[in-house]
């Protein structure tokens, strides 16, 4: 069981942002341009307010197809300008402020279920409500004029990111059919080095085999493009077979030692072709050249070691079930290493024209006002309006309170609020830290150059490569964006009012107030509390993996078993999903549960242990789905019926009794199943006596389709078992 770091946690980046750090880019140039255009016209107060028109603007860039992307963004920018417009009348009138304020935050509170404009607005109007109220002063022109300002920076942005943004192509579908490559060679070299799985590991290749699926669906949709699909789809089939082939080979077990050094060096040398097929796809070079013959030499050098322990084993100078175990690490290796020279080869046929055409996604599906939604959402017990209401009441009771305290650039604290709250209470608690601590470094960092830096030209260099590192980083933690996006918005602000940099030092100070008051509101105000779901969440995910193993197990009985037809291998792979997005959602509950306000340590390191059970037990299922192929030859082997009638009922049962009553039960269906194996191990060793050891007999078939079948159910039937006393 592993434990989660605490302070580095805040800058983990999010898996899958790697494509989105190029549209970062995009927005960072779209967004600062304006700035140094104002200076080179001689009026960086424009250049200033048009910046962050694009800026506020940039919040609500959702993506998608660039016509209804460009709409939605113009949309954007004229309600930012009418909410920036309102801010410095409403300023002297102080009900109409509060008002207009919580109206604003309840809509964003709402978001999508209210309607699609609300959500892609988000906080923005709000935000932009509070700007001109705070930073409008006498000889900054007029309100429509600043309004106007603002009004074209949103307009730009919506027609720069028309242009700058390319159209959709086939490049970010294949970074993201690179990365189960790259995962699946990542867990060969951990294998290789003899380094234990860990469940972050299941759930980061399952999230990047969900995510490359998708991109590859995406393309089959309404308005996109089949043949592209075609030829993507056998590169997707082969990264999941070779996740599940590399998971098999996990869970056999450590090699005998006279094949160790062998099994190492072919699953290094198969890592590294995965890693240079992942390049292949992503476009980047490898980090470092690889034989083409490597993986064939090393599979020749364990090929030799299984030869020497074959005739070690007819001299009795070796055990039968080492040269058993050497020969099911040299099948999977060799399996893994037909399917990465297939995967490498489409790798390699994948041009560059094909990389750079175009990729016809699905266009979003045009949605208005729905009322059934709405009602769910305005429901009695509703978590969205719940948080709506409670992030509402908590920003206007700060802006009430810094307003009566004439605190300055008190709106940094209102505003900190509306960043830091979430939904759930452990969220707004790591959202708190993150911002915090970015506010801190990247505040003073503003404040030390707004100190230093009175030349407008190198002030306007600086904020543009703020921008633009800052918008690029902004998709892979929000850690990273308010490190620069702090001093961003200062040094906006100093281009307004230049040497100001006591502000910086104040707006800290606001900020950490408005986080302390989002974490105290938070925790007062009908708080969503995940130690008080981690039951439910441990029991659904315990019932979505004992489908599983059912689903995985009745398709290995033979036609005519009692307890009926095995299931289709698509209901095989729905259960394997189901699995794996119940045990997801138990997980991160249980990572939320720990950030919580005293949170029961025993009950979630329980909950934990569990959940990592749940994903060996996933790992040892999915490994016999691999060993077995998508077809498996009935298996006549004694123990297995009643095997698979026991297995489920020990996780689900309905009490603990009965769950250790069909757990006791596989004990008894693996003795039959283990006598059956010395059989034909005792018949097979008179083979090789008898000469007949490189012949491929009915006996040495049977050796190994069934042994591999009895060791993986032994290690289920031991996962069960510890699964059976933790959770009574």
């Amino acid at each position: 069981m592993t434990r989660r770091r605490r302070g580095p946690h805040l800058f983990v980046p999010v898996p899958g942002t790697r494509p989105a750090v190029v549209a970062g880019l995009v927005n960072g140039v779209a967004v600062g341009l304006p700035l140094p255009v104002g200076i080179v016209f001689e009026h960086p107060v424009s250049g200033a307010w048009a910046c962050l028109g694009a800026y506020v603007a940039a919040f609500t860039n959702k993506g998608g197809p660039r016509r209804s992307r460009t709409l939605g963004l113009v949309v954007a920018a004229v309600v930012n300008a009418a909410a920036f417009a309102l801010g410095e009348p409403a300023f002297g009138v102080w009900p109409l402020t509060f008002v207009l304020f919580a109206a604003l935050v309840l809509v964003a509170g709402l978001g999508d279920p209210l309607h699609p404009v609300a959500g892609r607005l988000g906080t923005m109007p709000a935000t932009v409500l509070l700007a001109g109220a705070g930073n409008m002063t006498a000889d900054q022109g007029t309100a429509a004029g600043t309004a106007l300002l603002v009004l074209s920076g949103g307009l730009w942005y919506a027609a720069a990111t028309a242009l700058l943004t390319p159209g959709p192509r086939l490049g970010p579908v294949l970074l993201a059919l690179a990365e189960p490559y790259r995962q699946t060679g990542h867990r060969l070299a951990r294998i290789a080095a003899a380094q234990p799985a860990t469940p972050e590991d299941h759930a980061q290749a399952a999230g990047a085999q969900a995510r490359a699926a998708a991109a590859v669906a995406a393309l089959r949709r309404q308005g996109g493009d089949e043949h592209l699909a075609t030829r993507l789809e056998p590169l997707l089939n082969g990264a999941a077979s070779l996740a599940d082939l590399t998971a098999a080979l996990h869970t056999t077990g450590s090699p005998p030692p006279a094949a160790a050094a062998a099994c190492a060096q072919a699953a290094t040398a198969l890592a590294e072709r995965l890693t240079e097929t992942a390049a292949l796809l992503a476009h980047v070079p490898p980090t470092r050249p690889v034989s083409a013959s490597s993986p064939r030499q090393a599979l020749d050098r364990l090929s030799r070691a299984c030869d020497l322990l074959r005739s070690r084993a007819v001299a009795g100078a070796e055990a039968y079930s080492a040269l058993v175990s050497a020969s099911r690490h040299r099948r999977l290796l060799t399996r893994i290493a037909q399917e990465t020279d297939s995967a490498h080869v489409r790798a390699a046929g994948v041009s560059e024209s094909l990389r750079t055409t175009r990729a016809h996604a699905a266009p979003t599906p045009r949605r208005g006002f729905d009322r059934t939604a709405l009602r769910t959402v305005l429901s009695a017990g509703s978590p969205t309006a719940r948080h709506a209401v409670r992030v509402t009441v908590v920003a206007s009771s700060v802006l009430a309170a810094v307003w009566a305290l004439d605190l300055s650039h008190g709106e940094w604290a209102t505003l900190a609020v509306l960043r830091v709250m979430r939904p759930r209470y452990a969220d707004t608690i790591e959202r708190a830290g993150q911002r915090v601590v970015g506010n801190l470094v990247g505040g003073t960092c503003a404040a030390l150059a707004i100190a230093w830096i009175h030349d407008p030209a190198v002030l306007a260099a600086l904020l543009f490569a703020v921008i633009t590192i800052g918008f690029a980083l902004r998709p892979v933690n929000y850690a990273f964006w308010v490190l620069f996006g702090t001093p961003l918005v200062l040094l906006i602000g100093d281009v307004s009012q230049p040497g100001d940099w006591r502000s910086a030092l104040e707006r800290i100070a606001m900020t950490v107030l408005g986080s302390a008051a989002a974490l105290l509101g938070g925790y007062l105000l009908w708080p969503t509390w995940e130690r008080g779901g981690l039951a439910g969440r441990t029991a659904g995910a315990t019932a979505a993996t004992a489908a599983y193993l059912d689903a995985g197990l009745r398709r290995l009985l033979p036609a005519g078993a009692p307890d009926g037809p095995a299931p289709a291998p698509d209901s095989t792979a729905r259960a394997r999903a189901d699995a794996e997005k119940a045990l997801e959602a138990a997980a991160d509950a249980e990572r939320r549960a720990r950030r919580e306000p005293r949170p029961d340590r025993a009950a979630t390191d329980r909950v934990a242990t569990v959940i990592a059970d749940l994903y060996d037990l996933v790992w040892d299922v999915t490994a016999l789905t691999a060993l077995t192929g998508p077809r498996p030859d009935a298996a006549d082997v004694p123990g297995l019926p009643a095997f698979t009638a026991h297995a489920a009922p020990a996780l689900t049962g309905p009490d603990a009794a009965r769950r250790a009553a069909d757990a006791a039960a596989l004990t008894g269906a693996l003795e039959e199943m283990r006598l059956h194996v010395e059989v034909l191990h005792a018949r097979r060793q008179l083979e090789l006596a008898d000469g007949r050891g490189p012949e491929d007999t009915p006996v040495r078939r049977a050796v190994r389709e069934t042994g591999p079948l009895v060791e993986r159910l032994e290690r289920i039937a031991v996962r069960v078992e510890q699964l059976t006393r933790r959770l009574s």
